[in-house]
């Protein structure tokens, strides 16, 4: 006859043992769930922020070698060699290595204008 109030009786107190448990270990879950999810959500804008200003450094410097002409005034210099001089360079792989030379040059200088990558 009072099975109806044992049970109810029952689901309050497992209610509120629920709510017992999450506030003493539920809450400290929540919240570092939380801040991870926070934390990745910063590292992955701060990410996409340094490719964001590396891609603009390194359009910044390709714009200003242009401006300077410097890639016309090697071609000029090299064609302004003797053949004798040009075949012998080619042997040795020179103008492969001015290209690495130079493109390495170039990602240094757009480099330094990025945070935390180029000091």
């Amino acid at each position: 006859m009072l099975d109806w109030l044992s049970g109810f009786l029952d689901q309050v107190l497992a209610f509120f043992q629920f709510v017992w448990d999450f506030l003493s270990f539920g809450i400290y879950t929540f919240v570092k769930d939380g801040l991870v999810l926070l934390t990745k959500a910063a590292i992955y804008s701060w990410v996409q922020v340094q490719l964001l200003a590396l891609e603009v450094a390194y359009e910044a410097a390709q714009g200003v070698m242009q401006d300077i002409g410097l890639a016309e005034a090697v071609r000029q210099r090299w064609g302004a060699l003797p053949a004798e001089v040009v075949s012998a360079l080619n042997f040795f792989g020179i103008p492969q290595a001015l290209n690495i030379i130079f493109s390495a040059l170039s990602t240094r200088f757009a480099l330094k204008f990025v945070p935390f990558i180029g000091r």
